[in-house]
């Protein structure tokens, strides 16, 4: 019976170097390197710089020394051929050397660094021989130790009866002698290695159902075999064991005072893909200033935990690593998977510990974050590129940093997350646009690891709840003489006036340049929404502090984008200046020289004192003509104003109802139920059901004849006057700042009588709005208490 052979299996294993021409070559060579049960040894690969190069090493002397496979790549076309079939990052091409270890292990998506590739870049042929040799000794000495520790578990859990025959000097033993186990059942694969169950009796033995025997140990042959002498009692969990994961398994490992040197060359490999985090012991506790093992656990996934046995190894350890970056005295140490830190050890993370239990819980904090820090920055240090392929993903963030973060997938895996760029050009931190606990949506590259793609809210969806009368931040952008640029989220600006924005504090004169600088976040006052950006009204001085509402999020389930603790402040109004001497008609310059002065400086302070005085003169008249163009400029600007006012508040602004009733008693009953009823619903809305009993309405208020009227001729949001109407009735509005309730005067001054109403009642001012042209509400108060709403207005008007 014959059976069919695959036609490019037989060229591998080898005794000689394999050389690939051809695109069935580079077929064989990947069959070989992905079928993990033909390889029982690691397979080097070598390449040429370019076509026609010399190798810069002699592949037999590898194959003599060492029990490997070699390949070489003859020509740049089939390193191409080979890169397409396998990737960029597991393939070898440009005159390096690649060591593919005989497990498939290198094979998985995350795992390509398991294949070690050293690059030609070494000043001379040796350094780069010596640096090849020495991969391929940790590749067969790792290999040994993992078919060390198979063996010992198998030399455990099988323990077969094994009989001999006495009469074979040569030791061999015979599969079926094994009791109980056939020879094709005892065969297992360990690391990519097959060995039978014999092989773990003795490293010089031959199985009858072979006819091989594996090779010999002698001082003589400097092959490292891969059937390694056996039975060792390594337990797993220990330096070595640790290193050949290189994957944190949640338990800490311990390392001995022989070990050190051994985890300074782990800690410096170039190859290490997980961070480490080395926990040394206090000399009166004996214990880390951390309990490692629950660490260990909670750095699952994320770091592999080792913990140095005595102060030995500590300073073992010190006397192997870099100045300053040694650990000792029970603190603790995170080692990036990078090795930057070697020749900038500030970069390292820690020392953590702490002298109280709130420091440790600070530091043991810090350390975790830190640690997931570097398995983000070690997913990808740079922006990333387009991805050739992504898949949708769900995610949950886990870690937020400067610039990214990290989230673990449902599968259990991490991956960086990539910052949305669609910001407006406002530089937003991550920790503005994830939160640890977030769930995201995105898409996600197996390839690099990364997440991208995840979706920022529109500006008008995230502000839609944004209403008149809430306060709430905005960042400050453009500034002007007497306007600024403001963001309320990125992608969504208004245009704020100064007069608006700060009212009376604003003076005719002022410059907002002095008051406000760019990138200052404010709370401000919602005095009407508008749909552009030159139609909304805030007010900055009108903002109520202690309620201000939540920033939106830029992404769903987000944090704020901003948040009150940003919060900055409106800068004093003005420098203090020095007052320059003024020098006019009654000026008598003689006294301006000193007593001792000389002739020449008596003469030359008369020259400047003329000086001075014709600059003087010229500037008043300047000033004289600025104040002219100034209130030429206000007038337009209020012009400007009434305008855009007029835009706002179209379809808001109050209509009585004239024309619709038999008479002006019957509309006016109408009207002033219908602005009770406001008044009514507003109270309701506004008050939570705790807190009416002490916001209680008053049974009766009244309105004058006059009050509709005007407030129909006054262009504001009718709105605005039932809430400005409601804190009066309910007291609030004498106690806010913002309202600044006063009495009316007969007149400007301050000593003049106050105004009365009608009946000689009292008659108050509260404030609507801010600015020149400000409109407020005027009320009356009678003896009794009762309120009497009696017109609205511009500040200037005379409303009696």
């Amino acid at each position: 019976m014959s059976t069919t052979r695959d036609p490019y299996s037989s060229r591998f294993p080898a005794d000689c170097p394999v050389h690939i021409r051809s695109v069935d070559d580079v077929i064989a060579l990947e069959r070989y390197l992905r079928r993990r049960s033909r390889r029982e040894r690691p397979l080097v690969v070598m390449t040429h710089r370019k076509d026609g190069d010399d190798l810069a090493i002699d592949p037999r002397s590898l194959l003599d020394d060492f029990d490997i496979d070699v390949a070489i790549l003859d020509t740049v076309d089939v390193c191409r051929q080979l890169t397409s079939r396998i990737g960029k990052e597991r393939s070898v091409f440009g005159g390096a050397v690649r060591v593919y270890p005989s497990t498939a292990q290198w094979w998985k998506d995350d795992n390509f660094r398991a294949s070690k590739l050293i690059l030609n870049i070494r000043v001379s042929a040796k350094a780069f021989e010596y640096d090849v040799r020495d991969a391929i000794s940790r590749q067969i000495a790792l290999e040994r130790q993992a078919h060390k520790v198979q063996q010992s578990r198998l030399v455990t859990n099988v323990a077969p009866t094994i009989t001999t025959n006495a009469s074979n000097a040569t030791g061999h033993v015979d599969a079926a002698d094994v009791s109980g186990t056939s020879a094709e059942d005892s065969a297992i694969n360990v690391g990519g290695a097959s060995f039978s169950t014999a092989d773990a009796v003795s490293p010089n033995v031959s199985t009858s159902s072979t006819g091989t025997t594996a090779p010999g140990n002698d001082a003589d042959d400097n092959r490292v075999p891969l059937s390694a002498p056996a039975a060792s009692t390594e337990p797993e969990g220990t330096l070595v064991t640790a290193a050949i994961r290189d994957k944190a398994d949640g338990t800490v490992h311990l390392v001995r005072e022989d070990q050190a040197e051994e985890l300074a060359e782990y800690l410096t490999d170039p190859e290490r893909r997980i961070p480490v985090v080395v926990a040394t012991r206090t000399s009166s506790t004996h214990r880390p200033v951390f309990d490692t093992e629950s660490l260990a656990r909670e750095l699952e996934s994320t770091a592999i935990v080792f913990e140095l046995d005595s102060a030995k190894t500590a300073w073992n350890l010190t006397a192997a690593l870099p100045t300053d970056a040694q650990v000792y005295g029970g603190m603790l140490r995170a080692y990036p998977p990078d090795l930057e830190w070697v020749d900038d050890p500030s970069r390292l993370g820690g020392p953590y510990g702490g002298f109280t239990e709130e420091q440790r819980k600070i530091q043991r904090r810090q350390l975790i974050d830190d640690a997931e820090g570097m398995v983000a920055r070690a997913y990808s240090t740079i922006a990333p590129t387009v991805p050739e392929q992504t898949v949708p993903v769900t995610a949950t963030v886990i870690g937020v940093y400067p610039q990214r973060g990290i989230a673990r997938l449902v599968s259990g895996a991490m991956a960086s997350v990539i910052l949305p760029a669609e910001t407006d050009g406002i530089p937003v931190p991550a920790d503005r646009m994830l939160a640890r606990g977030q769930v995201i949506h995105g898409e996600f590259s197996s390839r690099d690891r990364m997440i991208t793609g995840l979706a920022v809210r529109v500006g008008k969806d995230a502000i839609a709840d944004y209403a008149e009368g809430d306060t709430v931040l905005g960042r400050i952008d453009t500034v002007r003489m007497d306007y600024c640029m403001v963001t309320l989220y990125p992608g969504v600006k208004i245009m704020v006036e100064a007069a608006d924005a700060l009212g009376d504090a604003f003076g005719e004169h002022e410059d907002l340049r002095l008051l406000l600088d760019p990138g200052t976040v404010l709370p401000m006052l919602i005095v009407a929404r508008g749909t552009e950006q030159n139609d909304w009204l805030v007010s900055f001085v009108e903002a109520d502090k202690e309620h201000i509402k939540s920033a939106p999020a830029m992404i769903d389930g987000g944090p704020a984008w901003l948040q009150p603790a940003d919060q900055g402040v409106l800068k004093p109004n003005a420098d203090d200046r020095q007052r320059a001497i003024v020098i006019d008609a009654d000026t008598d310059v003689r006294e301006l020289i000193p007593e001792d002065a000389g002739e020449d400086a008596a003469e030359m302070i008369m020259t400047l004192a003329a000086q001075i005085g014709e600059e003087q003169r010229a500037n008043e008249k300047m000033r004289a003509e600025l104040d002219t163009l100034q209130r030429q400029n206000g007038s337009l600007r209020e012009d400007a104003m009434s305008q855009r006012r007029a835009r706002i508040y179209q379809g808001q602004q109050y209509r009585t109802l004239r024309g619709l009733f038999r008479n002006d008693k019957e509309r006016l009953l109408f009207e002033r139920d219908r602005f009770d009823m406001w008044i009514r619903e507003a109270w309701a809305l506004r008050f939570p059901a705790a807190d009416k009993k002490h916001r209680q309405l008053p049974e009766h208020w009244d309105y004058t004849s006059e009050f509709f009227d005007s407030l129909e001729k006054t262009q504001i949001n009718r709105q605005r006057v039932v809430d400005a109407a409601l804190e009066v009735l309910t007291g609030i509005a004498q106690q806010s700042k913002s309202r600044r309730c006063h009495r009316l005067r007969t007149g400007s001054g301050a000593e003049e009588a106050f105004r009365v109403g009608p009946h000689g009642e009292k008659v108050w001012r509260i404030y609507l709005d801010q600015g020149h042209s400000a409109r407020r509400l005027h009320y009356y108060e009678d003896a009794k208490g009762q309120y009497t709403f009696a017109s609205v207005g511009v500040h200037d008007d005379d409303l009696r």
